[in-house]
């Protein structure tokens, strides 16, 4: 499992990918196979994203849970639920099943989601307010943590199952505005931002550390965590391969992504380089996406690199 102090690595299910690329069937049981691969293949994480219409995927509670059954040591996570479109009641058995079903290892990144308009369809859809997300989050991860941790509550009124984590689930926030940056420190176990600038990257995660002082809290035991994209290969083709997956993911020119999101092509040396950057800067645990349609190669030259940035 992740922990404080250590780097570790986490590989992000392509399930928007498995929509986004041929045979465009969004398969859930192809993620379960490749997070099973992924432990075998010595990551500590495999985690997966949320959203409805604005980008088509697998629903990501599901796909864990059945991860949780077919993995044994890796840690199962989300990057990053919208918790604000979710019953705080409903997400809590949820996640509390997963935690239990996995043994207790579940993370669950949330996160408000950004300002786009598809992203807003997706809170009408359920009938969630858009405007006033991010309180609603922290709303939703307040009621769900009293319901994980009511230990004076009669048992045959308690939440079931309860979670394998004493008092629930890690969670980690993803966002990198000041006042993320705040909650993050004060009321979360680990902090997991898009980071497209290295330097930038560097001192949020000592604000973070800072408001955990403030808060009483050890800031030692936030986890600092990044969500990054590479494509790995011939510097032409690999560039054109993460300028096409920026326009299919997101609907952007990949100069746009960029300046929210830490996205590098390359050689296995430029990218090696540009990963150990972000470790020298603090970060403890990465989570990386592979933006190409083929994911089996990528993943394949991204095992031969990380032996380098384990030493």
């Amino acid at each position: 499992m992740t922990s404080p102090g250590s780097v570790t690595f986490g590989l992000l299910l392509p399930s928007r990918e498995f929509g986004m690329y041929p045979p465009h069937d969004g398969d859930p049981r192809r993620l379960v196979d490749l997070a099973v691969r992924a432990e075998q293949a010595g990551f500590d994480a495999a985690w997966i994203g949320d959203s409805l219409l604005a980008k088509p995927r697998a629903e990501p509670l599901s796909v864990l849970a059945a991860a949780a059954l077919v993995t044994e040591r890796i840690d199962l996570g989300t990057a990053v639920l919208l918790a604000a479109m979710r019953p705080a009641a409903q997400l809590a058995q949820q996640a509390a099943t997963i935690d239990a079903l996995s043994g207790g290892r579940l993370i669950l990144g949330v996160g408000a989601g950004p300002g786009l308009p598809q992203v807003r369809d997706d809170f009408d859809l359920v009938g969630a307010e858009f405007d006033r997300r991010g309180g609603r989050m922290m709303q939703v991860v307040h009621d769900a943590r009293k319901l994980w941790q009511a230990t004076d509550t009669p048992a045959d009124l308690r939440l079931q199952p309860v979670c394998a984590t004493e008092g629930g689930p890690r969670m980690w926030l993803g966002g990198s505005g000041p006042r993320g940056l705040e909650r993050a420190g004060r009321h979360f176990d680990g902090w997991f931002p898009t980071a497209p600038v290295v330097d930038d990257f560097a001192g949020q995660l000592a604000t973070v550390r800072a408001a955990a002082a403030d808060a009483g809290r050890d800031p030692a035991a936030i986890t600092a965590a990044a969500y990054l994209t590479v494509n790995i290969g011939e510097p032409a083709t690999a560039a054109a391969e993460v300028a096409e997956h920026s326009m299919l993911y997101y609907g952007v020119e990949i100069a746009v992504l960029e300046k929210i999101m830490g996205t590098k092509s390359g050689t296995a040396a430029e990218v090696g380089i540009w990963l150990q950057s972000y470790i020298d800067a603090g970060c403890e645990h990465l989570c990386i996406r592979l933006a190409s349609p083929d994911v089996d190669t990528q993943l394949d030259r991204l095992l031969e690199l990380l032996p380098q940035l384990r030493t």
